[in-house]
């Protein structure tokens, strides 16, 4: 019995944890969380990892994706999520177009102050790269260690 019928479910990596009961030590782990959120009734599930990527669990397989952002030009990390969401659905919500779309805007969202959500001319997509091709034992470090913390 599907516990949600969602199209596509954004967790971050905390709440990625929190939904399957277990932290994603490695992008394996990870990938496994988000299987599972599919078997539950999502139709995709779109995990942000934080300064890991992004990974993207649907029927047409599993993608994953960076869009690398120096440290010092990350301003919040408030919106990043939404603004991932956002991207994700105007490039139409399935397969890795709509991953690097989201990437894209995930990335110029953590460089803006607030929650301001990027226009179009914030967006480097040619800093964007998917992959069908993940090493399932590479850690994942998004994951907070400490109570509080939280990943984009």
């Amino acid at each position: 019995m599907a516990l949600f019928l969602a199209y596509v479910i954004k967790p971050n990596a905390q709440e990625l944890a929190e939904a399957v009961g277990r932290p994603p030590a490695t992008f394996g782990d990870a990938v496994k969380a988000a299987e599972e959120l599919r078997s539950l009734g999502a139709g995709a599930a779109l995990a942000s990892l934080g300064g890991d990527g992004q990974l993207l669990a649907s029927a047409e397989g599993t993608y994953y994706g960076t869009a690398p952002v120096s440290p010092d030009r990350v301003r919040s990390n408030v919106g990043a999520g939404d603004a991932a969401l956002a991207g994700f659905l105007i490039a139409g919500g399935t397969g890795p177009d709509a991953l690097a779309s989201a990437l894209a805007h995930g990335a110029a969202a953590v460089q803006l102050p607030g929650s301001a959500m990027p226009t179009p001319s914030d967006l480097r997509a040619g800093a964007v790269r998917t992959t069908r091709d993940l090493r399932l034992d590479l850690p994942v470090s998004a994951m907070p260690r400490t109570t509080g913390a939280t990943a984009v």
